[in-house]
């Protein structure tokens, strides 16, 4: 054995650093074990990568792959108001976004997709949140939330093509009392399934009103928010795009509707592409949110 002192010895003890036992008087280089430190990390490298990649190449996007050649092999025997080539719809992208009056359009749509939804969102989540307090409250707007989910969405829009000659205050009423309900049973539920253990930690330390909402109320909520805004951004967007298509004048949907009576199959394609592409952004926006504020979520095991 070689010489050691007992600062040394003590320093290989049980609680020496891996640098510690490699730089202790008579310990030879081992490049087996530099070896397997540069092939964990290389091997960590390559999963992370592998991760990357497969977050986008997926088997969703082999499916639409797979949609996408169909529909190119269907242009080449149907006629191009039924299916027009990729490369067509393509163009007419191109054509719509250097135009600067489709520009105002898609402004438009998404302003009144954003706004209104907010607006939902503000009332809904408010009442709910009263609903799940308060029973009296619940007693009187579940009644009124019931009675609207039985009237079809088509006749909300006519009600407010009847009401309102403001385009917006149509776009803004349609939404609203479209996504309403469920933003209201999201938090009412949500409410209710805070553990009640945690009310009675709370209460046992006298705190205020504000201090319980901030502590208790807003943060057991957030699933529920988040996944009330991920479905309604859908919801929202459907209701728009058809209230314009019906009883518009301006908007995606307008001019989804004069694609339809000119028979040009690829600039309603382009319109919905344009639209499915913003719907797919925020969406992902939300879900990006809502993985760094639920971290602390346990998710089970899957199976590849």
């Amino acid at each position: 054995m070689y010489p050691t002192s007992r600062l040394d010895e003590s320093r290989i003890g049980s609680r020496a650093t891996l640098e510690d036992v490699d730089n202790a008087p008579g310990r030879a280089y081992s490049p087996i074990d530099h070896g397997d430190e540069l092939s964990s990390s290389g091997a960590g490298e390559r999963k992370r990568s592998f991760r990357l990649v497969s977050r986008f190449f997926n088997e969703g996007t082999f499916v639409l792959l797979i949609v996408a050649a169909a529909w190119e092999i269907a242009s080449y025997f149907l006629p191009p108001f039924l299916f027009p080539s990729i490369e067509r719809i393509g163009r007419a992208i191109v054509t719509i976004l250097t135009q600067s009056s489709s520009f105002v359009s898609i402004e438009q749509t998404y302003f009144r997709i954003v706004v209104f939804l907010t607006v939902g969102f503000v009332l809904g989540s408010g009442l709910g949140v009263a609903s799940g307090a308060n029973e009296r409250i619940e007693r009187t707007f579940v009644p009124l939330i019931q009675l609207k989910q039985g009237i079809p969405g088509v006749c909300w829009i006519i009600f407010a093509t009847l009401w309102f000659r403001d385009m917006d205050a149509r776009m803004g009423f349609v939404i609203v009392i479209s996504t309403l309900p469920s933003f209201f049973y999201q938090t009412r539920d949500g409410f209710r399934s805070i553990p009640r253990d945690l009310w009675e930690m709370v209460k046992s330390w006298r705190p205020t009103r504000r201090q319980v909402f901030f502590k208790l109320v807003l943060p057991g909520l957030i699933p529920a928010i988040l996944t009330g805004l991920r479905v309604n951004l859908g919801t929202a967007t459907r209701v728009t795009i058809t209230a314009e298509l019906l009883a518009g004048n301006s908007g995606i949907g307008y001019y989804l509707r004069n694609a339809e009576e000119q028979f040009r199959m690829d600039v309603a394609m382009a319109w919905t592409a344009i639209l499915v592409a913003f719907v797919i952004t925020t969406d992902l926006s939300m879900a990006f949110v809502e993985t760094k504020m639920l971290s602390w979520r346990q998710r089970p095991e899957r199976e590849d």
